[in-house]
């Protein structure tokens, strides 16, 4: 095979200082520190437990033990959702994102061969999000970013942000998109913000990305969404659809939406092997790559398994998919064993 010698990849694995906590204490979105037996440990989010502890996401060390128990060579470490606070006074975010990319230089410092880092930037001040872009890249070594799906109820991929994605296509670094919570009183019960919310959000950011001509005027621009890309790839028949029959639907773009997806990867956290199977047919197994949402409750802590559970898939396309398609979207290149 032509991975043999390369390392298993999670590209989707969270950490977060302890120290970063306090700087979220406030705004739109509180995040704060819940006393648990006398120790503030347990973090809510507008008073919703947000499914981990911070000795969870700040322990290293468990992070290392979790990822050997998991079967996975290779961590991709990227913040949680929470910490994406666009609404923010810019230089207040840009000071969050400043103490969450030096601790995240850090560790992947410490543990070379086991984590990779991704930096965060105040997206909602193109100026700011380059800047530290650069710094993270050039003077923390982190090899690439991660961007939340709603930038004060504005797209990623709006135009004005296109200078900051085209700064990240020319140092070549991947973008990591993962959704964000929208507050919604018709999502408010039984954590429909996170199941329900969380894939439309990656589908409406995928709808835009891929209908705005970003790809074409980024040809190396490189974007993973979590969660399985949530509904979007099951609806590339409808965006195909609209790509036909209206005309607003191809003022950006002159080919349909599903002709521009080499540059578009999905991870396997799916909760469904059934609904995996679908998602390697629909996109190709080379833009399929490994993830598990570490440390979350909504982690897949059996990655391997999953993707062994979905019916269909052959060895090849699961050794693509473990040890392949990262490099691809990390690199852009062919990885060689």
């Amino acid at each position: 095979m032509i991975s043999d010698g390369l390392p298993v990849w999670d590209v989707h694995a969270h950490y977060l200082p302890a120290e970063a906590v306090p700087l979220m204490a406030t705004g739109q979105v509180e995040v704060v520190l819940q006393t648990v037996g006398g120790i503030p440990d347990s973090i809510t989010v507008n008073g919703i437990a947000a499914g981990a502890t911070i000795h969870q996401l700040s322990d290293v060390d468990g992070i290392v033990s979790a990822t050997d128990q998991a079967g996975v060579d290779r961590r991709v470490l990227s913040p949680p959702p929470f910490t994406y606070r666009y609404w923010n006074d810019p230089e207040a975010s840009l000071e969050l994102c400043q103490v969450i990319n030096n601790a995240t230089a850090e560790v992947v410092t410490n543990h070379p061969n086991r984590f990779l880092g991704l930096a965060t930037v105040p997206l909602q001040d193109t100026d700011l999000a380059i800047a530290e872009l650069r710094r993270a890249h050039s003077e923390l070594g982190l090899i690439g970013v991660t961007l939340g799906t709603n930038v004060v109820g504005g797209n990623v991929s709006d135009r004005v942000r296109w200078p900051f994605l085209g700064e990240a296509a020319e140092r070549n670094m991947p973008v990591l998109i993962h959704p964000d919570f929208v507050p919604n009183t018709r999502l408010g019960d039984y954590y429909l913000i996170n199941v329900l919310g969380m894939p439309n959000e990656s589908a409406t950011t995928m709808a835009n990305m891929l209908f705005s001509g970003l790809f074409a005027e980024f040809p190396r621009l490189r974007v993973v969404f979590m969660h399985g890309g949530g509904s979007g790839p099951y609806l590339f028949g409808r965006w195909d659809a609209a790509f036909r029959l209206r005309p607003e639907s191809r003022l950006d773009i002159s080919v349909p939406p599903t002709a521009l997806l080499e540059n578009l990867f999905c991870d396997t956290l799916t909760h469904s092997p059934t609904a995996l199977s679908y998602l390697v047919e629909v996109i190709g197994e080379r833009n399929v790559v490994l993830g598990t949402d570490l440390p979350f409750d909504v982690q897949d802590e059996d990655p391997r398994a999953h993707v062994r559970s979905a019916p269909r898939l052959t060895e090849d396309q699961i050794d693509t998919i473990e040890r392949v398609s990262p490099v691809r979207w990390l690199t852009g290149e062919e990885p060689h064993g």
